[in-house]
């Protein structure tokens, strides 16, 4: 992992459309932004903030997930998840994430703690099992 001197933010965004739905992670029975696919799009965001940050063959892995769903996105939404990078302890990344809609409200917010792991060995760990 790399050295790093400025703050490392990062961005995904989704509109909300049948595929991401709480029907369609079987996370509730309404056509809204199921939180499933919310939290997917912060860890996105994490991935695209500490791309920078990685050395050839490392990646990182979601370890801990501490995440509120404070707002309902219907259909057509344009939903943005943004990440900062707040703490380094060795390979542990923590992320404040933040998810707004279009109309920059918060929808939900919280942490994400990532691990920084070589992901060659790190699958043959998880193919020897």
């Amino acid at each position: 992992m790399k050295e790093f001197q400025h703050e490392l933010k990062g961005e995904a965004m989704i509109l909300v459309n049948s595929a991401y739905t709480a029907i369609a992670a079987r996370s509730g029975s309404l056509e809204v932004l199921g939180t499933p696919y919310m939290i997917a799009l912060m860890e996105k965001a994490t991935c695209s903030a500490c791309e920078s940050l990685l050395d050839e063959g490392e990646t990182t892995v979601g370890t801990a997930i501490n995440i509120t769903h404070d707002k309902a996105s219907g259909l057509g939404e344009l939903i943005k998840a943004s990440a900062t990078l707040k703490a380094v302890d060795g390979r542990k990344l923590t992320f404040d994430v933040i998810a707004t809609d279009s109309k920059e409200d918060i929808i939900g917010k919280g942490t994400i703690t990532r691990f920084v792991v070589n992901g060659e060995r790190f699958m043959s760990k998880v193919e020897s099992k």
